[in-house]
C-alpha cells in the first residue's frame, strides 16, 4: 500500500519520525518534524500537529527529559477502578483497607528491603469500627482472596 499511495508512504515515514523523536527522546528534531508536517499538506495529521504546537513547550520537554509521570499516572486509575467497583457497596474504611491491602508476600518484601535499610517496618491495621464486625470481616477476607 505503501509502494501504491505517496501520500501513505509520506505519512508513515512522518508517523516513524515522531516515533523515533520518543523513543529516542530526540526533542530537538521537533521543529524539523513540524515543518515537514506542514510541508506534506496531510489532513490527517493537521488536528494533531494544532495541538502540538498549542502545548509546544510541554511536548518538547516530554520528547527530551527523562522523567515521567506514568506511575502516578498508573496509581491514580487503580484506585479509580476500585472505587467504581465499590460505589455504593461500603464505607471509607473498607475503601481504605482495600486501597491500602498489600499481600504477605508483597509486605514480606517490603519488610526485607526496610530491616535491610535499618528501618521500622509498620503494619496496615484495621480501624477500631471494623474489628468486631462479622460482616466487615467477611467482606475483608473476600478482598483479600480478589487481591
Amino acid at each position: 500500500m505503501r509502494q501504491a499511495s505517496p501520500h501513505l508512504e509520506t505519512a508513515y515515514q512522518l508517523v516513524e519520525m515522531f516515533l523515533h523523536m520518543v523513543r529516542k527522546r530526540t526533542g530537538e528534531q521537533l521543529d524539523a518534524w513540524l515543518a515537514a508536517v506542514k510541508a506534506s499538506h496531510l489532513e490527517a495529521f493537521e488536528s494533531f500537529v494544532t495541538g502540538v504546537q498549542q502545548d509546544k513547550d510541554a511536548v518538547l520537554a516530554g520528547l527530551t527529559l527523562p522523567w515521567s509521570n506514568g506511575p502516578l499516572e498508573g496509581n491514580v486509575n487503580r484506585l479509580k477502578l476500585i472505587k467504581r467497583s465499590m460505589y455504593g457497596r461500603a464505607e471509607v474504611d473498607l475503601l481504605k483497607l482495600r486501597v491500602l491491602y498489600q499481600s504477605k508476600t508483597s509486605r514480606d518484601r517490603k519488610d526485607k528491603k526496610k530491616k535491610m535499610q535499618g528501618q521500622q517496618v509498620v503494619h496496615l491495621k484495621k480501624p477500631q469500627s471494623m474489628k468486631n464486625d462479622a460482616n466487615s470481616q467477611r467482606i475483608t477476607t473476600a478482598i483479600s482472596k480478589v487481591a
